[in-house]
């Protein structure tokens, strides 16, 4: 076989690659009751930022946890996500959670955050997934299709990042 012949059977395989997506879970409850008012599951962009970091780990540098979630009233009507966005544009609250899980299933590899905000936190209009306190790297940024009132409700957000054979 001349070298011709082998770049057209390489380029005629399937790569090996990987998917990654991020998928926010939003359940907005009465305080009091528990009553689920409102639910919505909604795509993220994964930011440069993030998937830098994500490179990092992969190539063992030291990088921090991402266990942080926060919420934003920033983005004006028509805004979208977008890679380069490295804050929210008006963050109001954030929340650790010290346990990330990870699973399998027919979905994926995937690893999942859980934050909850109480009633009084912001109209939530946006959310990130950081791996610090203040400032940090932000992963994943959303704008929701739903927009949470937490002067009446508390907000559960799930984040879930899952990795596929592409």
């Amino acid at each position: 076989m001349d070298l011709e012949e082998l770049k057209k059977e390489l380029s005629d395989e399937k790569e090996a690659s990987l998917e990654l997506k991020g998928r926010w879970t939003a359940i907005e409850r009465d305080p009091e009751t528990g009553e689920v008012l409102n639910a919505s599951v909604s795509e993220n962009v994964i930011t440069e930022d993030g998937a830098v970091a994500l490179a990092d780990m992969l190539a063992g540098n030291s990088v921090t946890d991402f266990t942080y979630i926060a919420i934003g009233d920033g983005p004006a009507a028509g805004d979208t996500e977008s890679v380069t966005q490295s804050s929210l544009t008006n963050e109001v609250s954030r929340v650790q959670d010290s346990s990330p899980t990870t699973a399998d299933d027919a979905n994926g590899h995937k690893a999942s955050w859980t934050a909850v905000f109480g009633p009084g936190a912001c109209v939530a209009t946006e959310f990130g997934l950081f791996n610090a306190d203040t400032g940090g790297t932000m992963l994943s940024y959303n704008i929701p299709a739903i927009a949470k009132d937490a002067e009446n409700a508390e907000l559960t957000l799930n984040y879930e990042l899952v990795v596929n054979e592409g």
